[in-house]
């Protein structure tokens, strides 16, 4: 962009009037307790996009003005580097913060949710929790020279990266402005939604709102349950293609598609659903004009992979997924170069294992047998889940700091099952006083045949707007008892989601019409 053109973006701004306080290059360090800030620069952008990035941004973000705020801090001892963004809306600050999380292995997306954020006139910061941007793997930073796990870098990303970006986005708000932010929010899912539940347990006072989907909460043990369909895999030396697993879950949608009166792909109560996989055997699928008979082998694997692992002597170790769920990430597989298929782990679990379990980054984990996986799930427990596991559910004192917590995921979510959040939700309520009383801050929201984060082709019925809907509850007192919905498919089917344990039920009328619905 040329000198003029810049020059006549400001001097509208300044003509449109300022609502900033403080100019961009002279804001000061912020006080981050427990840590050292090393620098803080500050830079204008006029007329700035965020190029799209799939799946994170779907579409580019463009025309924003803002004060882009990069911090560096260290904590004591940890010899680490942290960098917090911070962008600062130049124009139209809505009054509010919004902090925004990451997914896998990087603790925030930067522009990705930075430019939305600022679009919508929040002020917004994103952390890299000093381990970088990477989302496939831990590499760079889990373990040390001698080959033990970098626990420092380890907090950084499990939690005190979540306290630091806040406390810097906020007083860094505070100091543009000249006035804090009337209301503070979390927004993120999967690893984003970890990084909130870890905030309202570890820094209830942080937001006001936080809104956690897909929540990767259980780390410690889910991340290992997401290799079991590997371990089975290698016990029957069965590999089924994308084409046989496609085939179980439409399978099961189909025959359990209609359970709710309303035929649309979708499975609206899973629970009801009584596919097994067994019942498949036997039968022949066009694989790209190829027939393949199923076989008992390959109906074993996808049970497995419904039921979840067990030790043993048989006993549940964690949840499985939802019949109809995709299961092309977990029960994956690979071509070798004679054209056979073999198990290839998802990349999640796979690091995981390798870097932090048997802190060996060689280690082939698809050598794990069922005696081997039972040692190596409770060893992550063991190990890391005081750390990164965000599973406490003694939520008083977020509540008692007015908090509202607003969580959501998808039924046919393949990579965090679904049965997990269920057992978090259940344990607030045993702890917090029942149902009634969780649900004064509270709401979780099931989606039925959405997949992980509203990712992936699933038709489901995707909310709209869980974030706004949580806006309305802090600022109006509105809890939500559903959130308007779309279906992933050509008619764009309107519907709700219901907060559990309520499902929509259809009462008759137009099937795309979410008129047609109720929450029961």
């Amino acid at each position: 962009m040329n000198i003029l053109l810049l020059s006549s973006l400001a001097s509208a701004a300044l003509a449109a009037g300022q609502t900033h306080k403080t100019d961009c290059q002279h804001l000061t360090a912020p006080n981050v307790p427990g840590a050292t800030v090393l620098s803080i620069n500050g830079t204008e952008r006029w007329n700035y996009t965020v190029p799209a990035l799939r799946p994170f941004l779907l579409s580019p973000v463009s025309g924003l003005n803002f004060c882009d705020v990069t911090v560096l801090l260290t904590h004591a001892g940890a010899k680490d580097q942290v960098t917090v963004k911070v962008w600062l809306p130049l124009q139209d600050w809505n009054g509010r913060f919004q902090a925004n999380g990451g997914s896998a292995y990087a603790a925030g997306e930067f522009d990705l949710t930075l430019g939305p954020t600022v679009k919508a006139g929040y002020s917004s910061s994103s952390t890299d929790a000093g381990v970088g941007f990477n989302p496939e793997t831990p590499s760079p930073w889990a373990l040390k020279a001698d080959g033990s796990v970098d626990f420092d870098a380890l907090i950084n990303f499990s939690y005190r990266s979540i306290h630091d970006m806040a406390v810097v986005g906020k007083e860094l708000t505070a100091q543009f402005y000249g006035t804090k932010p009337k209301y503070s929010y979390w927004n993120g899912c999967s690893t984003g939604g970890r990084q909130g539940m870890v905030a309202a347990q570890r820094y209830p006072d942080l937001f006001d709102g936080i809104s956690v989907g897909a929540p990767a909460i259980n780390w410690a043990k889910y991340v290992l349950a997401e290799q079991w369909p590997q371990v089975i895999m290698q016990q029957e030396q069965t590999f089924p293609s994308s084409c046989e697993l496609k085939f179980f879950s439409d399978t099961a949608i189909a025959e359990c598609d209609g359970l709710d009166g309303v035929k649309d792909r979708i499975i609206n109560d899973p629970e009801k659903c009584h596919y097994t996989p067994y019942q498949s055997v036997g039968q022949e699928v066009d694989c790209d004009g190829k027939k393949v008979t199923i076989t008992k082998s390959a109906a074993t694997v996808v049970a497995n992979a419904l039921q979840g692992p067990v030790d043993t002597s048989g006993r549940p170790l964690w949840y499985g997924l939802n019949a109809g769920a995709p299961l092309d990430s977990l029960v994956n597989t690979t071509a070798a170069v004679n054209g056979t298929l073999a198990g290839y782990p998802f990349f999640v679990n796979d690091e995981w294992i390798k870097y932090f379990v048997v802190r060996n980054p060689d280690y082939n984990t698809l050598e794990i047998n069922a005696t081997t996986f039972v040692d190596l799930f409770w060893k992550s427990y063991i190990d890391y889940d005081s750390t990164i596991g965000t599973d406490e559910a003694d939520l008083s004192s977020f509540h008692q700091h007015g908090g509202k917590l607003l969580m959501w995921q998808g039924l046919s979510d393949q990579l965090i099952f679904p049965g997990g959040t269920v057992d978090y939700r259940t344990r607030v309520e045993r702890l917090m006083g029942g149902r009634h009383k969780t649900n004064d801050f509270f709401r979780l929201f099931f989606a039925p045949g959405v997949d992980h984060c509203g990712f992936g082709s699933t038709i489901g019925a995707i909310p709209d707007d869980p974030f706004g809907a949580l806006v309305n509850w802090v600022e109006h007192g509105k809890a939500p008892d559903s959130i308007p919905a779309t279906v992933n498919d050509e008619a764009k089917a309107k519907r709700i989601v219901c907060a559990y344990p309520q499902r929509a039920e259809y009462i008759g009328g137009d099937v795309n019409s979410a008129a047609s619905f109720r929450c029961a």
